[in-house]
């Protein structure tokens, strides 16, 4: 059991080489006459935990884009609204409040804030 965990940390610490691909894990293992019980464990859980790494990577790049999107938008709604009651923007003696692209950018960048704080 211990020389499992051993061997497990051993591949997981791998994870982060660029070169690494799972397929190795099951050559290794085969090539160290392992047996096939142990090498399906092993490649699992180490694939468990390269499929987790992928997909806290995604997450985060989806809430980056997310907190991007929102700030443009609400920027853009804001900036629309200040630059018609300026006067940056000639509308007369009206001005436009833009309120869909500011509330809905805001929405979008507290989502994505919210995505990148939960782990």
């Amino acid at each position: 059991m211990e020389d499992r965990a051993k061997i497990i940390n051993f591949y997981l610490e791998k994870l982060s080489d660029k070169n690494f691909e799972i397929s190795d894990v099951r050559r290794d293992l085969e090539k160290n006459n392992f047996q096939e019980d142990e090498i399906k464990i092993i490649v699992r859980l180490v694939d468990n935990e390269l499929q987790r790494r992928v997909l806290i990577k995604s997450n985060n790049k989806a809430s980056i884009d997310l907190i991007s999107i929102g700030a443009i938008l609400t920027s853009l709604g804001a900036g629309i609204t200040i630059a018609t009651y300026t006067g940056l923007i000639n509308m007369g003696n009206s001005f436009l409040i833009v309120y869909g692209p500011f509330l809905g950018g805001l929405s979008i960048l507290m989502t994505g804030l919210a995505k990148r704080t939960r782990k």
